[in-house]
């Protein structure tokens, strides 16, 4: 029998990744306030990972879109948070989880800046965001067609909003499919998530391209 890529994936199931708002470097070097910690637990291949299509993500450079917010000039807001730049040289392992865990980290909290701050009559922000984090719960990383990995994240969030107004996130699904050259997410709510088995979230037929590098 020939022998595939397929019959030879691996996943990579870790646990208890953690981000928050308390001092160290982003993975691009600039300083941040995030914190990432982790521990590995190596788990036999999942049926989603079989299911990873043998070519990229057909989609364009020319349609990447992801959330850029603002700063806000106000006491106590939180500043927009820089992506990650280039993925790592290895496609693979846990700089992999913390490189999509940063992205989304990035992602989310830009995204909750940019729907949450309000102004007032006079151009002054009256309702704008001062505390976000997300703790991630599980995350899986499978090799992806030439060169690429694919990396999913269960989390959840929370947030303030001033002047004082809490808010949690429902358990989110994310996979990134990450090469040298793209990133393409995808997200999913779905309170009956079947990704043990099945590629879903699914960047090949739900994603968007939120990054390009220079190959």
């Amino acid at each position: 029998m020939e022998i595939t890529r397929r019959h030879l994936v691996k996943a990579l199931s870790t646990s208890g990744v953690g981000l928050s708002t308390a001092g160290c470097r982003t993975l691009d070097g600039t300083d941040s306030t995030e914190t990432l910690t982790a521990t590995e637990t190596p788990t036999p291949a999942t049926g989603w990972a079989t299911q990873i299509p043998e070519t990229p993500p057909n989609v364009s450079c020319s349609a990447v879109s992801r959330p850029i917010a603002e700063p806000i000039d106000r006491e106590g807001s939180l500043a927009p948070r820089a992506y990650p730049g280039q993925p790592p040289s290895e496609l693979a392992g846990q700089s992999m989880v913390e490189y999509v865990t940063a992205f989304e980290l990035a992602y989310r909290q830009n995204a909750e800046m940019v729907a949450n701050t309000d102004m007032t009559t006079d151009g002054k922000p009256d309702s704008y965001l001062t505390r976000f984090d997300i703790s991630v719960q599980s995350t899986w990383v499978a090799p992806g067609p030439t060169n690429s990995a694919v990396i999913r994240l269960q989390y959840i969030g929370s947030g303030r909003i001033h002047p004082g107004m809490d808010f949690d996130y429902i358990t989110q699904y994310v996979t990134y499919y990450v090469s040298s050259t793209r990133a393409v997410r995808a997200r999913t709510t779905r309170n009956d998530f079947d990704g043990a088995d099945s590629l879903d979230p699914d960047p090949w037929e739900n994603g968007n391209p939120v990054a390009c590098f220079e190959g």
